[in-house]
């Protein structure tokens, strides 16, 4: 923009009309008026992997560290329904349900050429987290 204009809706007019948000009514910060149906609760939004770690709602449990049977770390994978790859490290969505852990990618069917990048699992919350922290109630 160029200042010192001589013309007082400045060059091309920008200044005729300002726009900026005008405050209406007044605002207390210190106690917000929102009410705790419109807030999720975070105990709604939870899938347990199992007795002893959680992921968001919206995410796939998929084991990171197995042995056997048994499953000792589990990961989040972003997706709902997703697919857990066998690497431990990644996941496909469910409508590319096949693991191409060699070139990260997930397939829609075994030899398509229809393919998406995997996705990558974070660790899951250990429900001790949530539980010191009020967000997981032990039924105990």
């Amino acid at each position: 923009m160029e200042r010192n204009i001589a013309e007082s809706s400045g060059k091309c007019g920008i200044a005729i009309s300002p726009s900026y948000p005008i405050k209406v009514g007044a605002t207390n910060l210190r106690n917000p008026t929102t009410s705790s149906s419109s807030v999720p609760s975070l105990v709604e939004s939870l899938t347990a992997c199992d007795n002893y770690y959680t992921c968001s709602g919206s995410t796939t449990c998929c084991c990171m560290h197995e042995r056997g049977n048994r499953c000792f770390a589990w990961g989040c994978c972003p997706l709902e329904g997703a697919t857990c790859c066998k690497d431990h490290y990644s996941c496909c969505p469910f409508n590319y349900p096949i693991c191409s852990v060699a070139d990260d990618n997930c397939l829609m069917s075994k030899n398509s050429p229809l393919r998406v990048k995997a996705s990558r699992r974070t660790p899951a919350i250990p429900n001790w987290v949530l539980s010191s922290s009020g967000g997981l109630k032990s039924s105990a």
